[in-house]
């Protein structure tokens, strides 16, 4: 959640999506309490849900994509070498 600093609380599973819940560690400030017109909840502590991306580790090249918690199918993976790539092309 970039700079943010977050607490984890709980995962939550919904229809087959991995969800974790977080209590952001910084309250609401000012100026973006107000462009998300939110202006009661200035200063206040926030729990957010986020989606969790199960295709999300992108250092190793997946033969294929998990689209569900639920699908029960293995995906086979090998690690990316970065032996093998110039700086250029990273």
């Amino acid at each position: 959640m970039g700079n943010k600093q977050i607490e984890h609380l709980d995962t939550i599973e919904h229809e087959g999506k991995l969800l974790m819940k977080l209590k952001v560690l910084r309250p609401k400030r000012l100026r973006s309490s107000i462009l998300q017109d939110a202006v009661n909840d200035i200063g206040k502590f926030s729990e957010v849900e986020r989606e969790l991306n199960l295709n999300a580790d992108k250092k190793r090249f997946w033969l294929g994509e998990i689209e569900s918690i639920d699908s029960r199918i293995m995906n086979e993976s090998i690690p990316i070498s970065l032996n093998h790539f110039t700086m250029e092309e990273i």
